[in-house]
């Protein structure tokens, strides 16, 4: 009964608020980006590029990615951590405890609360699904003075579909290999000469090849109405509601530094594992259109979110455990012990954006100049439940070579609960300067007020006092940026640029009383790139080098070990290159390569000094190619590569490098029907996706999912 409360508050909710606009696609605003490609028009509910920036992707002076909805749709790609692999630079982890849900690495730097919603900081623990996604913009390198917090990486702007004025009835249904069922529904429907709704839905059911006992069960509604959509005035109210019940993948242990040589096949958690989530998200946009030169735009957001983790892990710290096996261990002897910090929390966002674009001259120059204001309120109740791991009552550890995931668990109750509210403030100024037709010159400055109160409480009885102590933070913090790009011809740009992030203590709503005093972690970054287009318009080339350097990361006191001091130091140097649109009316492609030089200069953790970075590939690579022929018929075919990296800051752990290819073809029926079959990793190889380690002791690593067939049958009326 709760959970129905909560979904009908939500909706209330979600009907007085809605995402920031997105013009229409018949609309006179809407928005065309044909340097990167024809079929990548940025028509969702807010592009940040467009709407921050005041540039297209083949202007902004950054490294930026855009995944469009068809490349999504051509590889059957269903959430967003799959279509980010369409990025290289991007590595995926695998979390412990609180940390679960979506979690990468970009360009070397965690972009754990990285993630935004049209704009907006979408933070929580979930796994954001895609059916109501028109595209995904990854702004790469630090941008503070956009996003605020975080950002060291850069950032990933999911951009939800909006109402549009053309009329639109689309359904899908999936069947896999995998015991896949999906099925989702796309309807727009434009009511009067200026308006619109629109619904998505989505359900599903699923398994992962080769992973025995994981499973995927969830559903979705996302329903938006739009006002005025082509008007001086508009008005749109949206709401997204996704639950999710799945059997987490604890993956498989390291030993030795080495993934187990285990068939991958094999689970180390138990079949009573649980990962729930509930989102229930609400959003109001107002714009007023002064002029085409002066636009004034007020967002509000509202977030709800739930999630419940209960899972055992592979750990070789055991009760009576003779340790972590060594290389000369037999494994038949080797037995897996089940690590419990299960959790639950409830976060609940609420953010307000006002925005005003003017667009004027001074003498020669002309400007976009954005300035904006943001106020928000994050609250995050966390709760912890007791770890039987390491006690006489624990679950049983597990035979290596033949884990039994049907052990009973004990009861875990509730252990610690702790409440951390967080007050943000922010006003920011972008300014863009056309000096002609050849160099434009772009400076922003943003202030940003991050206030954190932590309140703890004891469930049980024995829990340390010292744990129980409330926590404040303050920090103030001011963001700067500047580029310079020349234009020497129509079809070229070259640019330079610097930006800065920050982290503060309470980045994650995380206080402790060991970070507690501690100023935010900064990072400065400098980019040197050029982007070419070229068929006229419609294929888009981009080559960048660029540093991003922490000098103050957070390290132990040597001192003091159970302090934390802001020392470290890490630097990331890299290079990438891209290409993506169409080389002829019928052949499409999206490709990149990344080099991260990505090394710990200092640091006390041992072994970490002059290591690589964890979870951070030197070398990666993309590639997805589309051919249309006569008759309707379509086939793709591409993959990824990622070379060896690490899953520590010691380079005590190695995951190997991998090369996985996949493949598509499709075939248009008529106007109406499309027919697709997917085969995702067409070698069945082995590859390791996600890590986790922090000993020799704890930590697992998570295979990617074996040869998968998906069959597509798409019913689509405009």
């Amino acid at each position: 009964m709760s959970g129905v409360r909560l979904l009908v508050t939500s909706a209330l909710l979600g009907g007085a608020f809605s995402p920031t606009l997105a013009q229409a696609e018949t609309g006179p605003d809407t928005p065309t980006d044909s340097a990167t490609s024809p079929n990548i028009t940025v028509t969702g509910v807010r592009s940040v590029t467009r709407d921050k920036l005041a540039e297209t992707i083949a202007t902004a002076p950054q490294s930026i990615d855009v995944i469009s909805h068809d490349l999504m749709e051509q590889q059957a790609t269903s959430r967003l951590a799959d279509a980010l692999r369409n990025v290289p630079g991007i590595t995926l982890n695998a979390g412990e405890g609180a940390a679960r849900g979506d979690t990468v690495n970009l360009r070397g730097f965690s972009a754990f609360n990285d993630f935004f919603l049209d704009g907006i900081r979408d933070a929580a623990i979930y796994n954001r699904d895609s059916f109501n996604l028109d595209t995904i913009e990854v702004l790469e390198g630090p941008s503070a003075v956009v996003f605020g917090r975080g950002s060291t990486g850069g950032a990933i702007n999911q951009v939800s579909k909006a109402p549009m004025l053309a009329p639109l009835w689309s359904g899908s249904v999936v069947g896999g290999t995998n015991s896949e069922i999906r099925g989702t529904a796309d309807v727009n429907q434009p009511i009067g000469h200026d308006s619109a709704v629109r619904i998505n839905v989505m359900g599903e059911r699923s398994k992962v090849t080769d992973r025995d006992l994981v499973s995927n069960h969830r559903w979705g509604v996302a329903p938006s109405l739009g006002l005025g959509l082509s008007g001086a005035d508009t008005l749109i109210v949206s709401y997204l509601h996704q639950e999710e019940t799945d059997v987490p993948d604890v993956g498989i242990p390291f030993i030795n530094g080495k993934p187990a040589q285990v068939p991958r096949n094999l689970d180390y958690g138990l079949a009573s594992d649980r990962f729930r989530s509930v989102v229930n998200i609400g959003t109001g946009y107002y714009r007023h259109k002064f002029s085409s030169d002066l636009i004034f735009s007020d967002t509000l957001r509202y977030g709800d979110y739930t999630n419940f983790n209960r899972f055992n892990a592979p750990n070789f710290g055991y009760n009576d455990s003779p340790g972590a096996p060594t290389a000369t261990t037999p494994l038949s002897t080797v037995r897996v012990g089940r690590d419990s910090p299960s959790s639950s929390d409830h976060r609940t966002n609420l953010t307000n954006q006002t925005d005003l674009t003017a667009r004027f001259a001074t003498g020669p120059l002309r400007h976009t100049l954005v300035f904006g204001t943001e106020f928000s309120r994050e609250q995050d109740t966390s709760t912890r439940y007791v770890n039987p791991f390491g006690d006489p009552g624990e679950t049983p550890a597990t035979p290596l070579l033949n884990p039994d995931p049907y052990e009973v668990s004990p009861v875990e109750a509730a252990r610690t609960r702790g409440v951390t509210t967080a007050y943000g403030s922010a006003a920011y100024l972008i300014d863009t300067i056309r000096i002609g037709d050849m160099i434009d010159v772009i400076g922003g400055i943003r202030y940003d007020r991050f206030a954190a109160h932590y309140r703890p409480s004891a469930l049980i009885a024995g829990v340390s006092a010292g744990s129980l102590k409330p926590l404040d933070h303050v920090d103030h913090q001011w963001s700067p940026r500047a580029s310079l790009v020349f234009k020497p011809s129509a079809h070229a740009r070259i640019y330079a640029s610097y930006g800065t992030s920050f982290d503060p203590s309470a980045e994650a709503l995380s206080l402790s009383t060991r970070n507690v005093n501690l100023a935010p972690v900064t990072a400065k970054s400098y980019e040197f790139g050029a982007k070419f287009d070229w068929l006229d318009g419609k294929l888009l080339t981009t080559a960048a080098i660029f540093r991003t350097q922490i000098n103050n990361a957070q390290i132990t006191d040597p001192d003091h070990p159970t302090q934390i001091q802001l020392a470290g130091n890490q630097r990331v140097d890299g290079a990438e290159v891209g290409l993506t649109g169409r080389i002829t009316a019928k052949w499409e492609i999206t490709a990149g390569y990344t080099f991260l030089n990505g090394k710990t200069l200092y640091s006390t953790t041992p072994g970490a000094t002059g290591s690589q970075l964890a979870n951070t590939a030197r070398n990666s690579a993309n590639l997805w190619t589309e051919y249309e022929f006569d008759h309707g018929i379509e086939l793709g075919v591409g993959g990824n590569y990622l070379d060896k990296r690490y899953g520590d800051y010691a380079e005590q752990a190695t995951l190997p490098a991998y090369v996985i290819v996949n493949a598509m073809a499709a075939w248009t029926v008529n106007e109406h029907l499309l027919l697709r079959a997917n085969v995702n990793n067409v070698f069945n190889k082995l590859a390791w996706v996600n890590s986790y380690y922090t000993s020799a002791e704890e930590n697992h690593v998570i295979p990617a999912p074996g040869r998968t067939a998906l069959f597509t049958a798409v019913v689509k009326f405009r």
